[in-house]
Formats: structure tokens, sequence, C-alpha cells
């Protein structure tokens, strides 16, 4: 998360915010409720950055990021991220509505 966070920094120097970090279980479909011992723990922060950076180039450095730092397309399935860098607000907009009104996004939120 600290060099996530020192990536972020560098990438978007007009600002960056950060909250805390938050562990929480994976978000899952209740069909798919795995044993409570088997549950993914994941850490959890929010990031807001000011920016004169185009929408497309920022997404497009977000996942660029996700892959130098190890993560690997379709280790989900096993449960397995390295990290996850979701553009969740733009400018007042809302483009991933399941994850702003997730509660590990909310808890981290209220931080900033």
């Amino acid at each position: 998360m600290e060099r996530a966070r020192k990536l972020l920094a560098l990438a978007f120097p007009e600002g960056t915010r950060f909250s805390e970090n938050h562990w929480s279980a994976a978000v899952v479909k209740e069909e798919q409720i795995p044993p409570r011992d088997e549950c993914a723990m994941y850490l959890n922060a929010v990031c807001l950055a000011s920016s004169e950076i185009a929408l497309n180039d920022v997404q497009a450095f977000l996942k660029q990021t996700e892959t130098e730092m190890g993560r690997l397309r379709g280790a989900e399935a096993q449960g397995r991220v390295a990290i996850d860098m979701d553009l969740v607000e733009w400018n007042g907009e809302v483009l991933r509505p399941k994850d702003a009104e997730q509660d590990y996004y909310q808890t981290c939120l209220k931080d900033i």
C-alpha cells in the first residue's frame, strides 16, 4: 500500500489525500459465500486526487501501475489480487456504483 501511495502522489502532484487502510472480507454473491475461515481479506484505501489528466489516461495509468506492482489478470478467481486500483468517481460522477455503495469504500471515504 505504501508503494501505491507513493506512485499515486507522484502521478498526481496537483494533490492527493489518502484514507487510512481498512481490512474487509471479499465481496461475494450470497450463493458463493465460502466458509468463514476461507474468506479472503483485502486491505482497502481511498485516494482523492486532483489532476488535469484525461479520464482515459488516468484509467490506463491505474491498470499499468497494477501490472507493474504484480497484478495478474484472472488471478482474482483464486482470491489472489496483488493490487486493485479502481477509479470509482470522476468529477462528481460515480463510475463504479457497485463499488461506491460497498461498506469498505464508504468506511475509507469517511477518513478523507
